[in-house]
């Protein structure tokens, strides 16, 4: 099922930008009105995805209605514009984006039920170890002794991951302020997460997980997650779900966000608001 999804992302992007130049041509040579409105909901659906790249938004609501009721009001208006004109075209084209458009809001988005949980909170996490971006060591022992912020992520190729982790590192001020070591972690190969890590001059740790041993024992494994075309830019097939977990000195999980919509996210100031109430009870 995984791998149809990722198939679906990488064909629907593409299909909007053909669709919208297809519907735009058509609507020079015929003037109707049927291309023009389907020209404008594929459009839309373009755009938005373009939007996530552009707008480096971490997250967006879960069905998007600033963008879905325009898509579905010009689908809309060329059924009706294709029955006058006769265009059956239109009409295809219109079914094509309205069953894409809710596929990626209900199915695709969604990662669905997750397997046998194996993060606990008030217990340590299990046992891993990891690389950092210098080529170092880094194990579950490097998290006693200090309040620890671990962020998986599923690499520099995902816009809303790129500003989740802009995100906290606009916070790294208020982070080592509260004796926060930050941990960045992803799948990606060493030359992306190095050049990540060049990107954001902040006192954070970037790991590597490439063979995903780490993810497996957390759960928070999604095979085939990365949308299709991408291996050729070095990327696995497979990747992680966004993750937010935090440790405390005792290497004991006490907060944890294992997201079920890649588009939905925590806040950073919900994971500061916990560290300032375990300094407060320490």
């Amino acid at each position: 099922m995984q791998k149809l999804k990722s198939l679906f992302i990488s064909l629907f992007c593409s299909y909007l930008v053909v669709a919208f130049l297809y519907s735009l041509v058509r609507h020079v040579q015929t003037g109707g009105y049927s291309e023009l409105f389907s020209a404008f909901s594929h459009l839309l659906g373009a755009a938005f995805f373009t939007s996530l790249f552009v707008m480096k938004t971490a997250r967006t609501s879960i069905y998007l209605p600033g963008w879905s009721l325009p898509i579905f009001v010009a689908g809309t208006l060329t059924l009706y514009f294709s029955v006058l004109e006769s265009n059956h075209a239109g009409l295809v084209l219109t079914l094509i984006v309205w069953s894409g458009w809710l596929l990626y809001l209900l199915w695709y988005s969604s990662f669905g039920k997750s397997g046998k949980r194996l993060l606990t909170l008030a217990t340590p996490l299990p046992g891993f170890t990891l690389v950092d971006s210098t080529g170092e060591s880094f194990s579950n022992k490097d998290l006693s002794g200090q309040y620890t912020l671990l962020m998986f992520f599923r690499g520099n190729w995902c816009p809303l991951c790129m500003a989740q982790v802009r995100e906290v590192a606009e916070q790294y001020r208020t982070l080592v302020e509260l004796g926060v070591q930050v941990c960045l972690i992803s799948p990606q190969p060493e030359a992306n997460t190095q050049k990540l890590s060049l990107q954001f001059d902040v006192p954070f740790t970037f790991l590597m997980d490439e063979r995903l041993q780490t993810a497996e024992a957390f759960g928070i494994t999604v095979k085939n997650g990365t949308p299709t075309g991408l291996e050729v830019l070095g990327y696995d097939s497979d990747t992680v779900r966004p993750t937010v977990l935090i440790t405390d000195k005792e290497g004991k999980l006490v907060y944890s966000d294992i997201t079920n919509n890649y588009r939905v996210r925590p806040e950073p100031e919900a994971f500061i608001s916990i560290l300032k109430e375990l300094q407060l009870t320490a």
